[in-house]
Formats: C-alpha cells, sequence, structure tokens
C-alpha cells in the first residue's frame, strides 16, 4: 500500500506550489528575533521573508530552537489514532538533534499505537536540499512504491545529495561558533567568502575561498556541473534575501543544460538565522 503522506519540517524549502499540489505536511518550528518568539507554521510569503532578513540586517539577534521528543508525540499523535501512515524528513542529524528527537517520539507514539507506521528519514540536508529529496520520494510514491520502500530508498539517495553554498557576511557563521572571531573580521576585510558545502555526515564543511561574490556564483556551478547526474534535474537554488544572485546563478545552470527543472525558494527563518541575509545554496542530487 502507498497510501502515506509525506511530512518536512520548516527548515525545507519547499516549493509552495508543488507542496501543495502534493498535500506535503509541515512541522512547526520556532525562532527568536531578539527576545521575541515566532512559530514557523508555513512557508514564508516573499514580503514576511524580507522583513525576517531586514531585522537581520539592522542587526537583531536571530535565534532557532529544537523541536522536542514531545512536541513530535503531540504533533503525530492524531495521525497515530487515525492510523493515517507517515514519511517524515527531518534536518541533517549533523546540524540539529531533531533527528534523535523525532525517533524518541516514534517509539512512544508505535508503543502505544501498535499499527501506526512511522518511517523518519534523516535528510543528512537542509534548505533546499529537502526539498530535493521530497520531489524524489513524490515520485517514488506516484510510481507505486510502499512506504518502507520509499524510506529506503531515500536514505541510499541522501548518500548522493548536494549542498554547494556561500554566505555575504561571516559574522552569522561566526555567531554559532562555526569559524572564529578573527578569522570572520580578516575574512570580511578582504572580501573573501568561503564556498561551503553539507558533507557526507551532514556538517558543514568549506572546501574554498572566493574574493567576491561572482566568483562564489561560478564556484556553485562547477561544482554543480562536476557533480552532476543526468538522471536527477531536479535543482533548488534557495537565497537569503537576494534573488537577483539566485537568477544569475540559475541563468549558469540553464547554459549548462536547458532541461534542468530550477526552482528558487527564499531561506527559511531556520536555516536563515544562522547563514544570515546574501546567502546562497545550490542543491541537487548528484553523482
Amino acid at each position: 500500500m502507498n497510501n502515506y503522506k509525506i511530512f518536512v519540517d520548516l527548515a525545507c524549502d519547499l516549493d509552495k506550489d508543488f507542496a501543495i499540489n502534493n498535500n506535503i505536511g509541515y512541522i512547526p518550528m520556532k525562532y527568536m528575533i531578539d527576545d521575541v518568539e515566532f512559530l514557523s507554521d508555513k512557508i514564508l510569503s516573499e514580503e514576511e521573508s524580507k522583513h525576517f532578513y531586514d531585522e537581520m540586517k539592522n542587526n537583531k539577534v536571530t535565534k532557532t530552537s529544537q523541536i522536542t521528543p514531545f512536541v513530535y508525540e503531540e504533533f503525530f499523535e492524531e495521525y497515530a489514532q487515525r492510523g493515517e501512515s507517515i514519511l517524515y524528513f527531518t534536518l541533517s542529524s549533523g546540524l540539529s538533534n531533531t533527528y534523535n528527537s523525532a525517533l524518541v517520539a516514534k517509539n512512544t507514539l508505535c508503543e502505544k499505537h501498535k499499527d501506526f507506521k512511522f518511517e523518519i528519514v534523516d535528510s543528512l540536508g537542509a534548505t533546499g536540499g529537502i526539498g530535493v529529496l521530497v520531489h524524489k520520494a513524490v515520485e517514488n510514491k506516484k510510481n507505486g512504491m510502499s512506504l518502507e520502500e520509499n524510506a529506503n530508498s531515500m536514505r541510499e539517495t541522501t548518500k548522493n545529495l548536494k549542498h554547494w553554498f556561500y554566505v555575504e557576511d561571516l559574522k552569522y557563521l561566526k555567531r554559532g561558533g562555526r569559524i572564529s572571531s578573527s578569522k570572520a573580521f580578516i575574512a570580511n576585510a578582504l572580501n573573501i567568502k568561503p564556498v561551503m558545502k553539507v558533507n557526507s555526515e551532514g556538517k558543514l564543511e568549506a572546501f574554498g575561498k572566493k574574493i567576491g561574490i561572482k566568483r562564489c556564483q561560478h564556484a556553485l556551478v562547477d561544482n554543480f556541473i562536476e557533480s552532476f547526474d543526468s538522471n536527477n534535474k531536479v535543482v533548488y537554488i534557495c537565497h537569503g534575501d537576494d534573488l537577483n544572485s539566485a537568477l544569475n546563478v540559475k541563468k549558469l545552470l540553464l547554459e549548462f543544460n536547458d532541461t534542468l527543472e530550477i526552482y528558487i525558494t527564499s531561506i527559511c527563518p531556520i536555516i536563515g538565522s544562522h547563514a544570515g541575509p546574501g546567502t546562497i545554496a545550490l542543491c541537487h542530487i548528484g553523482k
């Protein structure tokens, strides 16, 4: 049987129309701007997203909080009671503890509701990377894959998930402890941008440095081309309030292959809080 519902959390920057058309469910996540808490329970509108990044540009402090096992239990209880099967993609276990929290909740719910089928996939990714996985999972479901078959297929697919990205200002990575204050100061002063990826463990990893945004954009596309798999043409370009840069990356990609299925989305507050305005991420399933 392939009668199950696909869920993601709000760390996934899925195309809004695709999500609606395929009945994708969302797990809400919380973030803070200074001392004010917000619940992210839907894809932000363009206006809402711009407001969030404007607040960051005005030096407001942004933070996020992880989903607890209790919140997961409460959220999925109604589905367990109805016996509705779930396939859920979490934010990478290398970036957050949400995957482990979801597993704790799953064990509790499945012990309580013996017939409840609940498959959790550690995306080993974030933002549009999770979006790419969801596209594949929807395709698998339409092709008749059962819940268990789809979950196992997606766990294999995560091994080939690619995230190439750069950040405009290193102070947000510094705040999160990703780099030292001295490195951030020197890099910003010299206009040096780290080109980064999410590695096979789902953790952030720097693999190059470029001077200027244009060179960063070309570096993202060069890495895409090197790892391109012609069987997987869904591509996500996600941006932190920098649509022009996202469009330029799209232009470079289409010059390489004009049959790509490219989606441009805004980076949600859950990821944007740590990456900052001006971030550009290029996500796809590669070799």
